[in-house]
């Protein structure tokens, strides 16, 4: 992946999923860690914005997603690295 092909929101993104991964002490970044990423962008997301306009649930998506996070593996100690 090209980080300097995407957009400065993009890489954002991107680098908040690593933090989440690293915080959780996940082995690699999931497209879970994005997802909830993207979920708790604030002012300027559109994550939200997008998901409220297609009526769903945003609040449920996001306990979802947390419960997911919970069940990925742990590994302290190890480089990490991207699904």
């Amino acid at each position: 992946m090209r980080f300097d092909k995407l957009t400065v929101k993009a890489q954002e993104a991107v680098v908040r999923a690593q933090e989440l991964a690293r915080e959780a002490d996940n082995a690699e970044m999931q497209p879970v860690h994005l997802l909830a990423a993207l979920l708790k962008e604030e002012d300027d997301g559109v994550v939200r914005p997008m998901l409220q306009k297609l009526g769903a649930n945003a609040g449920a998506i996001g306990q979802g997603v947390e419960r997911e996070l919970e069940r990925l593996p742990k590994a302290k100690g190890t480089q990490l690295g991207m699904s």
